[in-house]
This record gives C-alpha cells, sequence and structure tokens, in this order.
C-alpha cells in the first residue's frame, strides 16, 4: 500500500503529465519551456518527487494553467479502494487473461 506522501506524487505527477500531453508537448520540450532537466520532469511525472513551487508558478504562467488543476486529487478519497479492487480482480484472472491485461496496459505507454 502507498503512503499519503507517494499517492499525492503520484497523483501531481499524473496532472502534471497529463497538462503537458493536453498542450502536445515532449518531456524535453515541456521540461526547457518551464526551466528544469527532462530527467526532473520525468521523476514527477513518475512520482518519484514532487515538484517545487517555482516549477508549479512556471507551469501556470508558461501555459496559463489553473493551479487548481495542477493540484486536484479529488479522486484519491477512494485510491485505495480502486487499487485494492484492481489487485483483487488481476488476482482472479487466468494466465491469458493476464498476458491479454499486460499487453493493454503496456500499449498504453504509462
Amino acid at each position: 500500500m502507498k503512503s499519503k506522501e507517494n499517492l499525492y506524487k503520484c497523483a501531481l505527477g499524473e496532472n502534471i503529465r497529463k497538462i503537458r500531453k493536453k498542450i502536445k508537448l515532449t518531456q524535453d520540450a515541456f521540461s526547457e519551456i518551464i526551466g528544469i532537466e527532462p530527467s526532473s520532469l520525468s521523476n514527477i511525472e513518475n512520482g518519484k518527487s514532487f515538484p517545487s513551487a517555482l516549477t508549479i508558478i512556471q507551469i501556470n504562467q508558461k501555459f496559463n494553467i489553473n493551479v487548481e488543476e495542477i493540484f486536484n486529487i479529488e479522486y484519491l478519497k477512494n485510491i485505495n479502494s480502486i487499487e485494492e479492487d484492481i489487485l483483487s480482480t488481476i488476482k482472479k484472472l487466468n494466465s491469458d487473461q493476464k498476458r491479454t491485461l499486460w499487453k493493454i496496459m503496456k500499449s498504453l505507454d504509462l
């Protein structure tokens, strides 16, 4: 089970990834515009680190994105139960179904 801190990192990272993809920029281009290293953006998007306050400000100013959109983590209220449901469902799948699910997940480029 993930700690709350890790859940928040993942949620913020996912929100930033969605924003970047919505404006159709690569990690390299997006990170250059907001003034951070691509590896730092990757760590943020993958939930390995929190974005700095300056990074949030840069996203807000450079792309006219509401800070509320970046920090929208309402869906976290039930994330633990969602994770438990997903894992429970996966455990019930047979080997072929698990392989199919794995292929689908890989195709999503998560």
